[in-house]
């Protein structure tokens, strides 16, 4: 290649450079941004939610005042108790506790024991029917003592009565099977039933076994 043919290409090349930077500067010609390449991205799972603890049996339902009279005292009313260790039945006695025993009903009805515990076990009772599960507690109101029930149905085992504090007509939630005889009970606590089926299941219970379930079924 001779002098003149390099010289020619070397103007060319310049004049060509002149041109995009003046091109440039007007901002007639702009440069594309470089693009990144793109990087996978790390996906975060939130974590599994945990399993939202079961209502303390101190969050049972509380009532303001006892329930109106709404059971038949000629008719015959059973109590199947299903537990953790097996299923009794009690046939309650609305002629000789009426009140107690509309009380037991319309609780059991409205699911109030399901899932309370037998917080008191001893080798002549069981006890149950605490919504704190200490004996401490009750539904909300109380009723009044029907003591006469005790000397028609003596506290003998089998017999369920109503367990209460030391005050009169304090009788609320709690209630109890008599494993062994206990007529000394008779006059100061209302019986209001009585087991005819399962005491075997009664004498297997254990302090904090549950009440999983109470139905109720109403006949002539």
């Amino acid at each position: 290649m001779d002098n003149r043919l390099l010289t020619v290409l070397l103007v060319v090349v310049v004049v060509v450079g002149v041109c995009i930077c003046a091109l440039l500067c007007c901002g007639v010609l702009t440069l594309l941004p470089v693009q990144p390449t793109p990087q996978p991205t790390r996906v975060i799972r939130p974590a599994p939610t945990a399993a939202l603890p079961a209502p303390t049996q101190g969050a049972r339902r509380q009532y303001n005042a006892p329930p109106p009279m709404t059971i038949d005292p000629t008719k015959s009313y059973v109590a199947t108790v299903e537990t953790t260790k097996g299923t009794f039945v009690m046939q309650l006695l609305p002629d000789a506790a009426p009140q107690t025993v509309n009380s037991f009903v319309f609780l059991a009805r409205d699911g109030f024991y399901d899932g309370l515990t037998f917080h008191r076990v001893e080798d002549w009772v069981v006890q149950g029917g605490d919504p704190k599960g200490t004996g401490t507690s009750g539904p909300g109101y109380t009723i009044p003592d029907e003591f006469g029930s005790s000397r028609t149905y003596s506290q003998v085992r089998g017999i369920v009565g109503l367990a209460r504090p030391q005050a009169p007509n304090s009788g609320g939630s709690q209630w109890y099977v008599v494993k062994q005889d206990a007529s000394w009970l008779d006059g100061q606590y209302t019986t209001f039933g009585k087991v005819t089926e399962g005491m075997d299941v009664v004498d297997k219970l254990a302090i904090g076994d549950v009440m999983t379930r109470i139905t109720i079924q109403e006949s002539e």
